[in-house]
């Protein structure tokens, strides 16, 4: 008698939309709470759960803390209900999930990673910035830097960001607020605004940046967690060392930028005003990031009142449920490139609010 041929589960997720599974993990700073609760979790609290890595194939090592060699890649269901890394799905089927130019140019990872953060009540993100590709592939042997866009989720009363400097500060000036441990010296000479729900930031590597406490970031960016953080010790469980990626602060400190960032600047770019670039019905697709993004990540909101078609043709991407009724709200999908196309559906009188995340363009 012939055996019975077992289905393979990975070929089979690869027949819709693939479901991702929850991953996090304690990080640096406290908060969490904001996050727990888009994510649905029961007694949502600030716990240091404070980051949720949901589309990545990149491995999580935070300062201070233990750094499993699993530590940030995603989860996803296959149908039969078990949990596996993303990873494994892309080496059994590259090509069929990622498509063949991707797959030539970035082999199996996904060139992307986009996360949710929250920062917790009394805590903060440290005054820090990111390296440019071209200092990470000179200094950190990566040919990543961190551009990165922002789109807030939720925020707490009093919540605030500080980003880029308002006039030039001279490098001596911040190397001594740097070892002083003057936080405050710091933001006070950086532009500071009230971010609120569906603010859209783009924001170019080099700039330094904080966030205070009770802001939630949904987060699309360079595939990396290099960050220069010019605080540590006390309430963080880190040393100047791992702040600075493992360098000497006098090369560190060459990825910052200390121009000053001019206002325009900061609320004509930086800050992004959504662009309607498709119409179905009452349903709509915006471009939320400049062009210039293209190279490192895209990000797109659809607005769905009724359903909006998503066609083929797009290569993989990731979708994200943020607001509205429906199977989506609070869950993430990878699209894999030979799905077909299929509909994002709303339920209920209140528009379906859904995030789309694709990877850096590729010729």
């Amino acid at each position: 008698m012939a055996k019975k041929k077992v289905a393979d589960p990975f070929k089979q997720a690869l027949e819709k939309p693939v479901p991702i599974a929850p991953h996090t993990y304690l990080h640096f700073y406290n908060g969490g709470k904001l996050r727990a609760k888009f994510m649905g979790e029961p007694n949502p609290k600030d716990d240091f759960y404070s980051e949720e890595w949901f589309f990545s194939t990149n491995r999580a090592v935070t300062p201070g803390r233990d750094n499993p060699p699993d530590k940030g890649f995603s989860r996803i269901f296959l149908p039969d209900g078990k949990v596996v890394l993303l990873q494994e799905l892309l080496e059994k089927y590259p090509v069929e999930c990622l498509g063949a130019k991707h797959h030539k140019r970035f082999g199996t990872k996904l060139g992307i990673l986009v996360k949710i953060f929250d920062v917790g009540e009394d805590a903060h993100i440290p005054v820090h910035w990111h390296p440019s590709p071209e200092f990470s592939k000179a200094h950190l042997n990566d040919p990543n830097g961190k551009n990165e866009a922002w789109v807030v989720l939720d925020t707490r009363p009093g919540a605030k960001t500080w980003v880029g400097w308002k006039e030039d500060v001279p490098v001596e000036t911040f190397m001594k607020w740097l070892k002083d441990g003057n936080r405050q010296a710091m933001i006070d000479h950086m532009h500071v605004f009230e971010p609120k729900p569906r603010d859209i930031i783009f924001l170019r590597d080099s700039y330094p940046h904080s966030l205070g406490s009770g802001v939630c970031i949904m987060e699309p960016q360079e595939p990396t967690d290099w960050n220069i953080l010019a605080e540590w010790g006390g309430e963080f469980p880190f040393g100047s060392k791992d702040a600075a990626c493992g360098l000497e602060w006098d090369v560190a400190i060459k990825a910052c930028k200390f121009e000053a960032m001019p206002l325009d600047y900061l609320n004509g770019y930086v800050r992004r005003t959504p662009e309607v670039i498709r119409r179905e019905g009452e349903s709509v697709e915006e471009k939320l990031v400049p062009d210039e993004a293209k190279k490192y990540f895209d990000c797109k909101r659809a607005i769905v009142r009724g359903q909006l078609t998503m066609p083929d043709g797009l290569g993989f991407y990731c979708v994200s449920g943020i607001s509205g009724k429906g199977a989506l709200q609070g869950k993430f999908y990878f699209i894999p490139a030979c799905l077909p196309g299929f509909k994002l559906v709303s339920e209920g009188s209140a528009a379906l609010e859904a995030m789309l995340f694709f990877p850096p363009a590729v010729g």
